[in-house]
């Protein structure tokens, strides 16, 4: 009877125990639930890391029209956050900028890049013709991309200027008409554990991760890749949309890109 007592009071005992692990599981599986459903948006991450400065208006001026040889509303413009220098981690940084529609009449379209130091010295300058099709320019309207394939590792804390120029017709000497933009970036040193949480990170975490961290250009370049491997995925849609809107391109957002 005595065995039995003790027996009864272990079982008692196992079960109010088993029920207290099994409530703190199920409020610790809540807590995580919860906090997930309170974790912040894509695109109000990248609203945050990238909120324009006040006035709207200041750093805006990287972009410059000269002449018609493009249809639409816009001309070339270079993605960058709204002060203007994108920082990057890579000693070969990729940049991006949104290509218009080219007119049809346009014959001869080229491209030159140029790269500039702190102290003004050029130290890269690329030439390139633009593919033409009967439709205009293959891939335009859209965003395009160039990488600074620089002989050099950029230094580190230097801000670069590069000048992207469209040529309206590459054969004329004749640079007048010519259409281009412009902007900055620097290269920073990453956080030291910026690569372990990169390594842990799903795709759509490594852009708010590169975001938080201010890296334009991994930003821009780790959610441009997703919106083209999933173009039908409706976050990643307001995410980009988020993204153009905060560099004054919010309207080409729905364009191919």
């Amino acid at each position: 009877m005595a065995w039995f007592t003790r027996l009864s009071r272990f079982t008692i005992l196992a079960s109010i125990l088993a029920a207290t692990l099994t409530l703190g599981l199920f409020i610790d599986i809540s807590k995580q639930v919860q906090a997930q459903s309170h974790s912040p948006s894509l695109s109000s991450v990248l609203e945050n890391a990238f909120r324009p400065p006040t006035p709207p208006e200041q750093g805006k001026v990287f972009s410059h029209m000269r002449c018609g040889c493009f249809s639409g509303n816009y001309s070339p413009t270079a993605l960058l956050p709204a002060s203007g220098v994108g920082e990057t981690i890579a000693d070969k940084p990729t940049v991006f900028w949104y290509m218009p529609r080219m007119s049809l009449e346009t014959q001869f379209p080229g491209v030159d890049f140029v790269l500039k130091n702190a102290s003004k010295q050029e130290i890269l300058s690329i030439q390139y013709p633009l593919v033409k099709s009967d439709r205009g320019i293959v891939g335009s309207p859209g965003i395009m991309s160039l990488t600074v394939a620089n002989p050099q590792p950029l230094k580190l804390a230097q801000e670069y200027h590069w000048s992207l120029s469209i040529r309206c017709d590459s054969q004329s000497i004749d640079h007048s008409q010519d259409e281009y933009t412009e902007g900055r970036f620097k290269r920073v040193k990453p956080d030291p554990t910026l690569e372990q949480r990169l390594l842990q990170a799903t795709p759509s975490e490594r852009v708010a991760i590169y975001a938080q961290a201010g890296l334009w250009f991994e930003t821009v370049d780790s959610l441009l890749q997703l919106q083209r491997e999933y173009p039908n995925d409706k976050d990643l849609a307001e995410a980009w949309k988020t993204l153009l809107t905060t560099v004054g391109l919010g309207e080409i957002s729905s364009e191919p890109i």
